[in-house]
């Protein structure tokens, strides 16, 4: 009796629980028959999604128009084959086929090639009713997608042919590398700028994304159900910007070559315009931070202008005046100032050439002594307490102190005089250096001109020039005088033999360390070119650089040199002596060799004096400033001369007299030849000239 009882008991127990479940099951059931359209409306939200399609960002362009950073968009294809009748579309199969031939030789290596994968892939697509087929995983460019759009079926569209196009993202891509590249700025998931113009004008170039309306099909992929909102992304602005990419290369080229050969850790290097400010190349070697924008430092003896600047405009002193330097030594409370050599009496110009710390601080510190402010009066005009531009985030206020500041003490202010006891960036520092070039006006520097949809400016911006000029003409002329005298007998004097005349200052400068200053250097040369009529204005700052050599006149100032001889070799203009009253400027032809009697009617229809033309054949020609001199080449008829620079007439009519066989490649100048001038002609001499 008591197992049959357990057995009962059992049976009931278990009974009670599929009753239980049995009810637990039909109360849900009820329940999702209560509540359909939350059910239905859940499935929808899951399977049916609003994509986003992010918008296409602006370019970056130098002011000559060269793109410096594009977006480039890239597509995924698809076909429904649902939307195509087969049975009205022509030679259906072999539609299939040539578009299955056509992906293969596309998209498969080509020992990988299968025609037939393809074919059966679509074939099957069309019988199952399969509504979306990817043709392929590769990820096509846009030009890649209008070859794609030719192909047969494909090439009826999305509402005949089933044909889909899925924008996926864009792709960031800068076509000069890395040229200007911390300056164009940093990038995180192709859409966001962090650094550079890409940062500043982010909001300007982001654009507006839309959205498209998809459905989540197997595999985890989705596909898009419309065009919906997509038309509803707006493109970003285009950013028009002052650089231009041959003066960023000159800079960068010689930057790097520094940097390198000292072993310094980076450089930076600015060229300002000097009438309007523009940033023409800004470079920073290595590309890991805007240091020209972005690094304050104590400048050293580059600052010493600025102080002969204040003691030219206050008559405190005057070019000729002397002072003593005594024995190269001087005190302020416990702070020793030196020179590097003992100079004994000097005049304010020598003391300047020669970089004397003992001289300018003695100078500085009796003058302003009682009234600093009115020393720190003439750097406010210069801009140097302020960050210098309003368009690149990112720059540091300078550090300029002033009296009753908790770090102002007796050896502050001479202290100053000679660059430290502060600190600015190489951006501020050009621009005051920019003052003095631009005969005492300052000029705010910037490096975006204007923001662009397409053929509508939406912001322009231009020249900014402060109010109050900074010092007088008669000051900027003496100054200029000063800043020869360095290239001629002083600390500079190893850059001087170029073309035109530089006027510069050297500056080296000992860093610190937990307060204490250590043997670790920055080394800088700031100065405009040509003196006569300044056209640009260049600051070079190299940091710590430790190959044995760290004074500016040593590192700093040959980088400032090769740059000036590069932007010389590029513009013309540098060359040519000041315009006279109503005089026009006149671009000469560039030196070539020539034709003698092209040469004569082409100078005399310019107006462009020449020397006398000597009776060869074949002449060379070179632009003294004044006139264009005539050279004889004494060019061999069983030899190949020099062509580059010629016209493709003028070498092809020179190469045939000599019996040689000329094959052109390209349109324009010579660039490059086959054969190496000299190279000795032959019986069916054969050469390529390379036209560009």
């Amino acid at each position: 009796m008591k197992v049959s009882n357990t057995i009962l008991t059992r049976i009931y127990v278990l009974f009670a629980v599929f009753v239980g479940f049995g009810l637990l099951v039909l109360l849900r059931v009820a329940g999702v028959q209560l509540n359909h359209d939350y059910w239905v409306q859940k499935e929808l939200d899951e399977k049916v999604f609003f994509k986003r399609v992010v918008a296409d960002r602006g370019n970056i362009i130098s002011e000559k128009g060269a793109i410096m950073a594009t977006s480039i968009p890239f597509y995924r294809i698809a076909l429904d084959p649902t939307i195509l009748d087969t049975t009205t579309y022509p030679f259906y199969s072999d539609s299939v086929f040539t578009l299955a031939c056509l992906m293969t030789e596309k998209f498969d290596e080509e020992e990988e090639r299968d025609t037939l994968k393809y074919y059966h892939k679509i074939k099957k697509a069309f019988i199952t009713g399969d509504r979306h087929l990817y043709l392929t995983r590769n990820l096509l460019s846009y030009n890649e997608l209008q070859e794609v759009k030719t192909w047969p079926i494909l090439n009826l569209g999305r509402y005949k042919g089933g044909f889909v196009t899925e924008k996926i993202h864009n792709t960031r891509h800068y076509p000069y590398g890395d040229l200007a590249r911390i300056t164009l700025g940093r990038m995180v998931n192709d859409t966001l700028g962090i650094r550079g113009i890409e940062a500043s004008y982010n909001h300007e170039l982001r654009g507006r994304d839309g959205y498209i309306l998809a459905q989540k099909i197997r595999g985890g992929s989705y596909m898009p159900l419309d065009q919906y909102g997509e038309a509803e992304s707006d493109d970003g602005f285009d950013v028009t910007t002052t650089l231009d990419v041959d003066l960023q290369d000159i800079l960068e080229k010689a930057l790097k070559k520094g940097v390198v050969k000292h072993e310094a850790r980076f450089g930076a290097a600015i060229l300002l315009e000097v009438e309007t400010g523009k940033i023409k190349a800004l470079a920073n070697y290595p590309e890991s931070l805007n240091y020209g924008v972005a690094h304050p430092h104590e400048p050293g003896s580059t600052f010493k202008l600025f102080s002969a600047m204040a003691s030219l405009e206050d008559s405190v002193m005057d070019v000729c005046d002397t002072l003593d330097t005594g024995d190269g030594k001087i005190l302020f409370d416990d702070k020793e100032i030196t020179d590097g050599a003992v100079y004994g009496k000097l005049t304010w110009e020598q003391a300047f050439a020669k970089s004397s710390n003992v001289g300018f601080s003695k100078v500085i510190s009796e003058a302003y002594a009682d009234d600093p402010m009115r020393y720190i009066a003439h750097l406010e005009r210069l801009g140097l307490p302020f960050p210098a531009n309003t368009q690149l985030k990112g720059e540091p206020t300078p550090v300029i102190h002033r009296p009753g500041d908790e770090s102002w003490t007796v050896a502050s202010l001479p202290s100053m005089s000679i660059g430290y006891s502060l600190t600015v960036t190489p951006l501020q520092m050009a621009t005051a250096y920019n003052v003095i070039a631009n005969n005492g006006i300052r000029m705010e520097p910037w490096l975006v001109k204007e923001v662009r949809n397409n053929a509508q400016v939406i912001q322009s911006y231009g020249p900014v020039a402060a109010k109050e000029r900074a010092c007088s003409p008669e000051t900027v002329r003496k100054l200029k005088e000063m800043m020869l005298q360095v290239i001629e007998y002083g600390t500079a004097r190893n850059i001087k033999g170029l073309p035109f005349r530089i006027a510069g200052k050297t500056g080296t400068a000992r860093k610190t360390q937990g307060g204490e200053y250590v043997k670790k250097y920055v080394a800088s040369f700031g100065g405009f070119f040509p003196v006569e009529n300044p056209r640009y204005t260049l600051y070079v700052m190299i940091d710590e650089p430790s190959a044995g050599k760290y004074y500016g006149n040593q590192v700093a100032a040959p980088i400032f040199r090769e740059i000036a001889e590069g932007i010389y070799k590029f513009d013309w203009q540098l060359g040519q002596p000041p315009l006279k009253p109503n005089e026009k400027l006149v671009k000469r032809p560039a030196p070539r060799i020539i034709y003698a009697e092209n040469a004569e009617k082409v100078y005399a229809g310019l107006g462009i004096e020449t020397s006398l033309t000597p009776e060869d054949e074949w002449i060379g020609t070179k632009d003294n400033g004044h006139q264009v001199d005539y050279k004889p080449l004494g060019l061999s008829g069983t030899r190949i001369p020099n062509m580059k620079g010629m016209s493709a007439r003028d070498a092809l009519n020179m190469l045939e007299k000599m019996g040689v066989i000329v094959h052109l490649s390209g349109h324009g100048k010579v660039k490059r030849q086959s054969l190496l001038p000299g190279y000795r002609v032959g019986k069916n001499t054969k050469i390529t000239l390379y036209l560009g």
